[in-house]
């Protein structure tokens, strides 16, 4: 999904104009790389905030949702959006995370 799909995905649900809502986009993903690191942006690419609705969007695919629920949610305040953008965003970090384990397993810690 591009930015500007997400941009529209967000104007029907709340007309936002695009200067907040690129704010709004940065502080996301600035959010879910301080919660996931590592397992956000495309591999061998740097996240540069977004000037413009054409610009590529580098983050993962399955934080799309996640993300429109978040700046909903930044805009308007619905606290719902805020549990549901952090129940999609963990989904999609536990579904790259296992898909990098490779069927690895993580022992417990010793004492």
């Amino acid at each position: 999904m591009s930015i500007l799909e997400i941009f529209e995905k967000v104007n029907l649900i709340m007309p936002i104009e695009q200067r907040r809502f690129f704010n709004f986009f940065e502080d996301t993903v600035d959010e879910l790389q301080s919660l996931y690191p590592g397992f956000v942006i495309k591999a061998d690419t740097e996240y540069v905030p977004p000037e413009a609705l054409t610009d590529e969007n580098v983050v993962l695919p399955l934080y799309h949702n996640s993300i429109v629920d978040n700046i909903v949610f930044l805009a308007g305040g619905e606290e719902t959006r805020k549990s549901e953008f952090l129940r999609k965003s963990r989904d999609a970090w536990l579904k790259y995370w296992n898909d990098n384990a490779k069927g690895r397993r993580m022992k417990r810690m010793g004492w």
